[in-house]
């Protein structure tokens, strides 16, 4: 007999987590935020799928040490000047991978990472500020830095490392990213079934975690806090049938952004949007200006 299918073994553990915490939302509200804010903060990495595996063979593989774990690092082609492609919550470098060969055909050497906690790289736990630090030192790492490309969580992740670690590249994009740290927190909410104390309670203990960044809190991290702050050229897409993050997230970041050109497509949803040949051609077209 075959076993379950992926997509029901995933249905199932979300509808055990969602009846866990909403028992302990009533029972044990400081555990639930407790163990809410880890899971907040713990990334579930997926396989590699095989559609990604040529991106992943094409790739020089390289490591770097980060806060002492290894770091996963993939390289494609030569190039004067760089450009860094981070990834969303949950996935890996080589999900971007589709942009490495166009990107390279445009003089770049282009570098990816699997994020502490995702792919091959170690660690289970992580979160913004930290990728935002690692973000600034690959930056140096690889100077000079044309442009940052994210997907996702990746694009949060760009807004934050050009916000608080000021950043110096000409150009960014933003591809399907959450625009707001309250989006972010009450869809997290409603996914795992916890009420709204809880939900105070875990940004509270979230906001602890976060002190060794001084300035940083859960709140500082919004992309809508921060965008007007970067005048550089960015380039946002987003799906209007985007089931992940809603499309207003997108709609926000164009307008956000103080100069910002705006690509809204239509059922490309949140992950073959990567893949579009529009897409791709209209994103390299645009941070290959100089």
């Amino acid at each position: 007999m075959k076993g379950p299918r992926p997509a029901t073994r995933r249905i199932d553990r979300v509808n055990l987590i969602r009846a866990v915490f909403g028992f302990l939302s009533k029972a044990w509200p400081s555990l639930a935020a407790r163990w809410a804010g880890r899971l907040f903060a713990t990334p579930r990495s997926i396989q590699r799928p095989e559609s990604e595996m040529p991106y992943f063979m094409s790739a020089t593989k390289r490591s770097y040490e980060f806060d002492g774990r290894k770091i996963a690092l993939y390289e494609w082609g030569q190039g004067a000047e760089t450009v860094i492609l981070v990834h969303g919550w949950g996935s890996r470098g080589t999900r971007l991978g589709s942009l490495a060969e166009p990107l390279n055909r445009s003089g770049f050497r282009v570098v990816a990472f699997d994020m502490p906690g995702h792919g091959d790289s170690d660690g289970k736990i992580t979160h913004l500020p930290e990728i935002a630090e690692l973000l600034a030192q690959l930056h140096a790492k690889y100077a000079p830095v044309h442009a940052l490309v994210g997907h996702s969580f990746g694009g949060m992740a760009v807004t934050a490392a050009l916000h608080h670690h000021k950043l110096t590249v000409r150009r960014a994009a933003v591809i399907a990213s959450p625009y707001t740290m309250d989006y972010i927190v009450e869809s997290f909410a409603q996914t795992i079934n916890i009420t709204p104390d809880v939900t105070r309670r875990m940004i509270a203990t979230l906001n602890k975690r976060l002190k060794k960044f001084l300035y940083i809190n859960v709140d500082d991290l919004s992309p809508a806090r921060l965008v007007k702050t970067l005048p550089l050229p960015v380039i946002v897409f987003h799906d209007k049938q985007d089931r992940d993050v809603d499309f207003e997230q997108g709609v926000g970041y164009s307008e956000g952004f103080p100069n910002a050109k705006f690509v809204p497509t239509d059922g490309l949803g949140h992950r073959r949007i990567l893949k579009d040949e529009n897409v791709i051609s209209t994103l390299v077209e645009f941070v290959s200006k100089r």
